[in-house]
């Protein structure tokens, strides 16, 4: 859900009075120089010295939290983001990033909070409307996750991230051309997004438009190569196409990225299947099972495809395991095939 994370590290020097301000200011200065260029370690450092001289200083603890942020010390960025807050409360900045180290520590109810406290301070936050929006859509609150990316869009009307999100939320709310609409927007603001091609590609394929599916998951895989999901899905509508054998190299491409995508060869076994290569698609559905002890339409496949090799009983037992994991067709292959 949260793709990205994003500090607008204050840049503005301030009037010094003190030799001891003017060498804090300096450091500060010299570390938002490191942070620039992506070198973290020193920035900290550099952070470290200039509150060490000036323990009130809001900018520096502000970013030095940030910094700890990006180097994943979750709870000392809320530290650091705290005392910013007690000396200046209106940096709205500060309370997004909290919420952003308060839901990687999983406190969703503290994340959601200061996401809204944020947007209190500054109504045109898009950033706080679109990952608070994230939230609710973990939640499965769909309506107020479309409400806070299209608030976010709003401030921000070139938010592909946002419009994605939202061609989500949408599809979730069986919104099918709505979704469409967002995940094309997507797409047309940064056409370098692939995940959001694969989408496009998925809300083609619901829509049956195959030929625009294909196209789609076919662009996602050019800017990503190794998009195995891409592929494995590019699969998955050349399946419903009957191109059975173009269906199947696109699972064994998938599985040389990832080897242990239960998916393909799940996708692969039902591809064999429909050649009439029943053997090769219980060895498919064999190593899906072996990847994934739960997955259910595996074992319901596995056992169709042993009942065309006369194995009743292992039909039947396939059968009734994937019946023990929710998957309702198969008891109507018990009913009708086993005693």
């Amino acid at each position: 859900m949260l793709v990205s994370s994003c500090f607008s590290y204050a840049q503005d020097t301030i009037k010094i009075a003190t030799p001891d301000e003017q060498q804090a200011e300096k450091l500060y200065n010299e570390a938002i120089a490191f942070y620039d260029k992506k070198n973290l370690s020193d920035a900290l450092k550099k952070f470290n010295q200039a509150i060490e001289i000036k323990p009130e200083f809001s900018k520096a603890l502000f970013n030095r939290g940030s910094v700890k942020y990006e180097l994943k010390d979750f709870k000392g960025a809320i530290t650091d983001f705290d005392k910013s807050l007690t000396i200046d409360a209106t940096n709205e900045k500060a309370y997004f990033g909290r919420g952003q180290a308060k839901y990687e520590l999983n406190d969703t109810a503290g994340a959601l909070a200061d996401y809204g406290t944020a947007i209190e301070k500054n109504s045109g936050y898009s950033q706080a409307y679109y990952y608070r929006g994230g939230l609710y859509f973990e939640q499965g609150k769909y309506k107020e996750a479309i409400a806070d990316y299209t608030l976010a869009i709003s401030a921000n009307t070139d938010y592909a991230y946002a419009y994605n999100d939202r061609g989500s939320a949408k599809r979730m709310m069986d919104d099918n051309k709505g979704a469409l609409a967002d995940y094309t927007k997507a797409t047309q603001i940064n056409p370098k997004l692939a995940f959001a091609y694969n989408n496009l590609g998925s809300i083609k394929k619901k829509l049956e438009d195959y030929d625009g599916a294909i196209s789609a998951y076919t662009t996602a895989i050019t800017l990503k190569p190794e998009y195995y999901e891409a592929i494995n899905n590019r699969g998955t509508v050349k399946f419903e196409k009957a191109d059975y054998k173009g269906a199947i190299t696109d699972y064994d491409d998938a599985l040389k990225i990832n080897t242990k995508y239960a998916y393909s060869y799940n996708n692969r076994g039902n591809a064999k299947y429909k050649q009439k290569d029943y053997k090769g698609a219980v060895t498919d559905y064999d190593e899906a099972i072996k990847l994934n002890a739960n997955y259910g339409y595996a074992y319901l496949n596995r056992g169709i495809a042993k009942e065309m090799l006369r194995d009743a009983k292992g039909a039947c037992d396939d059968w009734k395991k994937a019946a023990t994991l929710g998957v309702t067709n198969a008891d109507n292959y018990l009913k009708l095939q086993c005693k």
